[in-house]
């Protein structure tokens, strides 16, 4: 960790969609790492770890503003004397993708396109784009970061596509010292996410309200992975690339969740939840969901020495006792990360 806390110390890094889930704790976890953390966000996704962590001053500046308003972007990346960017900003839920595509055609694809230039004529060195591990044709197979793209549905055809952009972008606009990491990662669980249809959301309005818990496809795979597991593989990508002035793709994916369902994950965080009076109910799913979903992120585990080392088990009292302490405890978020950062020495 002595070479993380070196490398991010005085870094001016900024990240988009940082009101978000992922985005937030980042934003976090860079503060402890001594980084200047400058947000960018619509504000229309704000997290539950957004609104209840004692986050303000986490962040050096904050910025309320649409990827899609080029004009303002630009000059905020001007303004600011940016080191490294991490585009996290995006429509990420599937189930919305199918209600709206175009909208999430327009933020997925030409946002992503946005951020590449005004990162590009700003001078900043290296960005960071948050893909999905959803972004692979054969979703069933365990794929590496060279296997072929695609998408068959909205959301993952829209991340497919903004890989797509990337690489035309470095082959026919990029400065030769601007570097662009691609981080092919989904299924990030922990405390504080709060979003609309997303699993661990429903599982707990559920248990809090003493409700059934609906589950549309309890035997689907995911490589479920604890949020700060993943911050951490984002951060190593980014130095890598910026250390070594280079470009990367890297899957990150957690060995010991990866052959979970999520009927496994709703069952261990009934577990740990206290008194829970809730049932399990199925019912069919309405729109279209991989299955099976895997990828193997040996390349990162040789290049940047990353593993995910907390397992479901693990990463189910995380999230219980988040949602537990944070009413009272504003600094629950910090106490975790502080805690994370001391296993990793």
């Amino acid at each position: 960790m002595d070479n993380l806390f070196n490398f991010w110390k005085n870094k001016n890094v900024l990240i988009t969609g940082h009101t978000g889930f992922k985005g937030s704790w980042m934003s976090m976890f860079l503060n402890q790492l001594g980084s200047r953390v400058v947000g960018l966000s619509d504000f229309k996704i704000v997290s539950d770890n957004y609104k209840f962590s004692d986050i303000k001053n986490v962040f050096d500046k904050e910025f309320k503003n649409d990827i899609l308003d080029t004009k303002k972007l630009d000059n905020i990346f001007l303004k600011n004397q940016i080191d490294i960017v991490f585009h996290l900003a995006a429509q990420g839920i599937v189930s919305t993708a199918s209600k709206l595509p175009l909208e999430t055609i327009k933020t997925n694809i030409v946002g992503t396109y946005n951020l590449l230039e005004a990162s590009n004529n700003s001078g900043v060195k290296t960005l960071v784009v948050s893909t999905t591990d959803k972004v692979y044709l054969n979703t069933s197979n365990n794929n590496i970061e060279s296997d072929h793209l695609g998408g068959k549905e909205f959301y993952s055809a829209s991340k497919a596509s903004s890989e797509h952009i990337i690489s035309a972008f470095k082959n026919t606009r990029s400065r030769d010292d601007f570097n662009v990491g691609v981080v092919r990662s989904g299924n990030v669980l922990g405390g504080g996410d709060g979003a609309e249809d997303r699993i661990i959301t429903d599982i707990l309005y559920s248990l809090r309200n003493k409700k059934d818990i609906t589950l549309r496809n309890p035997n689907a795979i995911r490589p479920w992975q604890f949020v700060l597991d993943s911050i951490l593989g984002y951060l190593l990508t980014a130095q890598h690339c910026d250390e070594k002035n280079k470009d990367e793709i890297f899957n990150l994916n957690s060995e010991k969740n990866n052959n979970l369902t999520v009927r496994n994950l709703v069952d261990v965080i009934c577990d740990y939840w206290p008194n829970n009076q809730s049932d399990i109910i199925i019912e069919n799913s309405k729109f279209y969901e991989t299955e099976i979903l895997k990828i193997d992120s040996s390349k990162a585990k040789n290049i940047l020495n990353w593993n995910a080392h907390t397992d479901l088990k693990s990463l189910a009292k995380l999230i219980v006792d988040w949602e537990l302490n944070i009413e009272n405890d504003s600094q629950y978020s910090m106490r975790q990360i502080k805690n994370y950062i001391e296993n990793q020495s």
